[in-house]
């Protein structure tokens, strides 16, 4: 059960799980950071709420290997009042990036549909040479916190 006034333990906890659903999920399509200083990990980010760092990854770095995933929690909690408590949600927004042109988001996206639990339809970026984006895919989950007793 959550503490009403911090949240941010069980958060920071769920965002691990979902974290490695993701890496699960997507073995082998994932692709590398290359730091500034020639380090590598994964190309997985985690932003916003639970979150350790304002930036990451740091300037300079690059994605090798084609697909970056990206997730961002926001820091508005909706609140639903329950008869004995309430439910604090948190909003989750994975982006996945495909740098390489070769390939799309589409196969990443039904395997993270088969992991995690989706609270809204996907919004697919299709790259244009025009104007020179990459593909994006966007999904949201929801990280939900009971509190009781108040």
């Amino acid at each position: 059960m959550a503490n009403a006034a911090n949240i941010l333990p069980e958060l920071q906890s769920a965002l691990a799980t979902t974290r490695s659903k993701i890496v699960d999920a997507l073995a082998g399509e994932i692709g590398i950071y290359t730091f500034p200083d020639g380090t590598t990990d994964p190309a997985i980010a985690l932003l916003g709420l639970g979150s350790n760092v304002e930036v990451y990854p740091p300037q300079g770095t690059t994605v090798t290997g084609g697909l970056e995933v990206v997730l961002v929690t926001l820091n508005s909690v909706r609140i639903e009042q329950r008869l004995d408590g309430i439910v604090q949600n948190v909003v989750t927004q994975i982006v996945l990036r495909q740098y390489d042109v070769s390939k799309s988001t589409i196969n990443p996206l039904f395997k993270l549909l088969s992991a995690l639990d989706v609270a809204g339809d996907p919004i697919r970026t299709i790259s244009d040479p025009f104007i020179g984006n990459i593909e994006t895919c966007e999904i949201q989950i929801l990280h939900s916190f009971y509190t009781g007793d108040l």
